[in-house]
C-alpha cells in the first residue's frame, strides 16, 4: 500500500468540549447525489469516539506545507494535538476547521460500518469550502510529499 499515493487529512471533531482531531489517508468520496463521504478510523480509538459522540466530522485537506499538520495529529498524544494550532468552527455544524488548510468538508454521519478493526463513518455532506489554491500534501512511500 505504501506505493500507491493518497491525499492527506486531518479529520476533526468534538470529544466533550475539547477539539479533536485525527490525520487519516483513508479518506474516500462516496456518492455525489447525495454528496457522501466517508473515513476509516480505527474503532475504540479517540478519535472514534469524538466522531461517534459529536455526531459529525470535518475532513481538512492538508496543503503541501503542512507536513508539520499531518505529523502533529497522527503522533503526538490525542490531548495535546491542538495547542498552538489555529483553527475555527466550521459553518454548519461547528466542528473544528485547522486554518491553512486547502479545504474542508462538513459531513454528518448517516452510517457507521465495522470494518475489521476499524468504522466507516459514512458523512453526509452538510458544508464544504475551498481554503486555497496551492496543491495538496501527499503521502507515497512512507513519505510526505508534494504535487510537481
Amino acid at each position: 500500500m505504501r506505493r500507491y499515493p493518497t491525499g492527506v487529512t486531518v479529520v476533526t471533531s468534538y470529544l466533550g468540549e475539547k477539539p479533536h482531531g485525527v490525520t487519516v489517508n483513508s479518506f474516500t468520496s462516496i456518492s455525489i447525489n447525495p454528496p457522501t463521504i466517508g473515513v476509516f478510523i480505527t474503532t475504540g480509538s479517540t478519535g472514534y469516539r469524538a466522531i461517534r459522540s459529536s455526531g459529525g466530522y470535518v475532513v481538512n485537506i492538508l496543503k503541501h506545507d503542512q507536513e508539520h499538520i499531518a505529523r502533529r495529529f497522527s503522533l503526538e498524544p490525542p490531548e495535546t494535538r491542538f495547542h498552538n494550532i489555529e483553527w475555527h468552527r466550521s459553518r454548519s455544524l461547528g466542528m473544528p476547521v485547522i486554518a491553512g488548510s486547502l479545504a474542508y468538508i462538513e459531513a454528518k454521519i448517516s452510517s457507521e460500518i465495522q470494518v475489521m478493526d476499524h468504522t466507516l463513518f459514512v458523512g453526509e455532506v452538510i458544508n464544504a469550502e475551498i481554503l486555497s489554491d496551492t496543491g495538496p500534501l501527499i503521502y507515497h512511500m512512507r513519505a510526505y510529499k508534494k504535487l510537481g
